[in-house]
């Protein structure tokens, strides 16, 4: 479990203030420039993202979006605001703790380090639960204080056995020794005289022995069970899935994905309508879009069961944070992309990357009558 703290180089101070605190709260935290790779985000991880003018400019900050997005797929995402910077597009709308005026930090960073406990507790939205996040001076995990205990208390109850046990295979082993070898009888009035010899009366060691040596076999016995037991269900947590690929994906569906910015759907919902009516079934939002936990979940499962996802590309899309998250979503789920240009505009860099290597459909250059064709054979068979 770490804290992962993605600021830009500028703010790297301001970040190690805030990796003080959070190691104090008993948490792994682990600085991240951008400049270094660093392992991916795991479901048991949460990533503090410090949002500021420096990272608007820094020259890792492609890389440290990718992370920030990889860890909001996951509700594992805490956005700080240093200053009046604006986040990248895909973040701007997240929730976020306001850290700019620095005479307040300190109380801010007890806030942030809330934030990530709260993060720590909640399941993710691959549905992977993280481990809680361990206390001082608690005990271990794995083993419960009964479990303690009873680890102790075995060996201390086979004691008395094992001595019998001893003693017993000390007399035996004189009683072989000589031309006439001891007998069974022997072998009874030897432990007896050894009980005598220490003031137990006769006849009352041999049982003792027996009785003894048959707890000792039976406490043995069931300290190899629980032995056994502890492994067998220890196992189980040892295989359970650690990163997103892992996780349980849902039930798969034919219905294609359509991610378009709220301002263009007297454009879109047109188009959409009339392939519907060949037999093509969609999913989009037309409630409006809210970044919210409950619906952040409603998005990722409609991506991975859908078998492919339409971008509805435009100006406005370029600019909306919930298009740019649907898309990351899709690259990170491997989803076919279909761009289409409903009007002419420029994909920002962030954007050429998931489009890059894939067919575009300028939809803005075909006649409107055309166009729910064009869609129809730009999607291909499902």
């Amino acid at each position: 479990m770490t804290v992962f703290i993605a600021h830009a180089p500028a703010d790297r101070q301001t970040a190690e203030a805030l990796e003080k605190v959070i190691e104090r709260r008993g948490q792994f935290a682990e600085l991240d420039d951008g400049q270094t790779a660093l392992r991916p985000i795991q479901a048991s991880d949460v990533l503090v993202l410090l949002v500021s003018q420096a990272l608007t400019f820094a020259t890792a900050r492609l890389r440290l979006e990718q992370r920030a997005l990889d860890a909001w797929a996951d509700g594992r995402l805490v956005v700080v605001k240093l200053d009046h910077g604006f986040p990248p597009v895909g973040l701007r709308d997240l929730p976020a703790i306001d850290a700019s005026f620095e005479a307040e930090r300190e109380f801010k960073w007890l806030e942030v380090a809330d934030a990530i406990r709260d993060k720590l507790r909640a399941p993710s939205r691959d549905g992977v639960s993280a481990p809680a996040p361990a206390q001082e001076g608690a005990p271990p995990t794995d083993k419960p204080p009964s479990g303690a205990f009873g680890w102790i208390v075995f060996p201390l109850l086979a004691l008395p056995g094992l001595l019998a046990i001893a003693a017993t295979a000390s007399i035996w082993l004189a009683n072989r020794i000589g031309p006439t070898p001891g007998t069974f009888v022997d072998l009874v009035a030897g432990i007896d005289g050894f009980g005598v010899r220490y003031g137990v009366p006769s006849g009352v060691t041999p049982w003792l022995f027996l009785i003894f040596g048959a707890l000792t076999l039976v406490i043995i016995v069931g300290f190899i069970l629980r032995l056994i037991g502890g492994l067998t269900s220890r196992g189980p947590k040892a295989e359970a899935p650690q990163s997103r690929s892992e996780a349980p994906a849902p039930k798969a569906s034919d219905a294609v994905f359509v991610s378009y910015a709220r301002a263009n759907q007297g454009l879109v919902l047109p188009v959409i309508e009339a392939v519907k009516k060949q037999g093509r079934r969609f999913w989009l939002d037309q409630q409006g879009i809210v970044a919210g936990d409950g619906w952040a979940g409603e998005i990722v499962r409609a991506i991975r069961a859908a078998p492919r996802v339409v971008v509805m590309c435009s100006k406005a899309a370029f600019e909306s944070d919930h298009v740019k998250r649907e898309i990351y979503l899709a690259d990170r789920y491997q989803k076919r992309l279909v761009p289409v240009f409903i009007e002419q505009a420029e994909p920002p860099e962030d954007f050429e990357y998931f489009f890059a290597g894939v067919q575009m459909l300028n939809l803005f250059e075909t006649p409107e009558a055309e166009r729910p064709e064009a869609l129809m054979r730009a999607l291909g068979t499902t």
